[in-house]
């Protein structure tokens, strides 16, 4: 990739290091046994990754959009799972918090997030409404001169997450709104109920939580109470490019690894790579790759110079992620028989793909959002967040 400075060649060539030393070599038994070692996460704030979005005054080193998104293309080249759940951490947990948190909040929960000591975990979804916010049932309702948390989420992804980021509707002086509270794992009545099976993106402990009168005060509100202000759309926007950076080290990873199969294997008596069928998909999936990585980082690039109008997120989601699972699945069928065998480790890059297209919001959501910014009309509200 050209038009990188000194700084981002490093970190990437740091992350790209990490990835096939320490990760490559547990990254299959993350997936088989649903369980990501803790000090993996502690490694990446040891390497710096959690802080890459994290203002230097808070512990960070500030290294912007494009950095965060080239640290986890490389990671997701070994473990799209764990790339995953890093995204949340590295990018959407503090970039909310540095929107919406106050100097009190920000000094509490984003030096720690930086080094790794306290990972936190962001929760919306519900059972009633998906992501959309329109349905969501969980409350904060006032309590004398504080509040209590009622209600349960589905999906929340929480590695080994201290620090929930909960959004919840909200009640003031008998006015209704919608904002975003903090919770800790210890809180009194907080439940992390038993964790999901799931298809891919294994080892990340996703599951619901569930809110039974937990104590809320003032101090543990993000931004404003009733509005969720400052808006925080941006940081789902920033998170999308996140999530699809993941889904094309995914690509880029089962790609590498096939190259390498097909040049030592033959089938029907030759090499494969002497088969035209197989070489020319390889071809076209090499094209898709590098088409989604321009438009990632000509997405990113966009963001840090402020020129950003349009979901640019959003439409790096949407379609990176499928290009994904569409070529995972391409290259799996190149494996035969060894593709479908756990063992192996390549069939994880086809599932973790396919997961990514529900997580963080589904395709179709993200569709909806790019037409109501194009004013095509849709089912949301013009700067409805998710």
């Amino acid at each position: 990739m050209h038009g990188l400075n000194e700084d981002q060649m490093m970190m990437r060539d740091v992350a790209a290091k990490f990835a096939k030393n320490e990760l490559m070599p547990i990254a299959n038994d993350i997936d088989l046994t649903e369980e990501t070692p803790e000090w993996v996460i502690k490694r990446c704030g040891e390497l710096g990754f959690l802080g890459v979005f994290i203002p230097e005054e808070y512990g960070g080193i500030d290294a912007g959009l494009t950095t965060a998104c080239l640290i986890l293309e490389e990671i997701a080249k070994a473990s799209p799972a764990f790339a995953g759940v890093l995204s949340v951490e590295m990018i959407l947990c503090p970039e909310t918090v540095r929107l919406l948190g106050n100097e009190e909040q920000k000094k509490r929960l984003l030096p720690a997030s930086a080094s790794g000591e306290r990972v936190m975990a962001y929760s919306q979804t519900e059972p009633s409404g998906a992501a959309n916010i329109g349905f969501h049932q969980t409350r904060l309702t006032e309590d004398g001169n504080g509040y209590r948390l009622n209600g349960h989420k589905l999906f929340c992804t929480q590695g080994h997450a201290k620090t929930y980021l909960v959004m919840c509707r909200t009640e003031k002086d008998g006015q209704q709104g919608y904002g975003c509270v903090i919770v800790e794992a210890e809180d009194e009545g907080f439940d992390i109920q038993k964790y999901e099976d799931k298809l891919g993106w294994r080892g990340t402990n996703t599951g619901p939580i569930a809110f039974n009168n937990v104590s809320i005060s003032a101090d543990d509100i993000l931004g404003n109470i009733l509005s969720g202000g400052p808006d925080h759309g941006p940081a789902n926007q920033v998170s999308f490019m996140g999530h699809a950076a993941t889904s094309l080290g995914c690509m880029e990873g089962l790609f590498d690894l096939t190259m390498e199969y097909i040049k030592q294997r033959e089938l029907y008596g030759e090499s494969m790579l002497r088969l035209s069928p197989i070489t020319d998909r390889m071809a076209q999936i090499f094209t898709k790759i590098e088409a989604c990585r321009a438009l990632l980082y000509s997405s990113t690039a966009q963001h840090e110079a402020g020129t950003m109008t349009l979901p640019m997120g959003s439409a790096c989601k949407a379609y990176i992620c499928d290009t994904a699972f569409e070529c995972t699945s391409q290259l799996l069928q190149m494996w035969g028989g060894s593709g479908i065998m756990n063992s192996t480790g390549v069939n994880r890059y086809m599932r973790d793909a396919r997961a990514k297209m529900v997580a963080e919001a589904t395709t179709e959501m993200h569709h909806s959002i790019i037409a109501t910014a194009l004013d095509l009309g849709g089912p949301f509200a013009p700067g409805a967040r998710l």
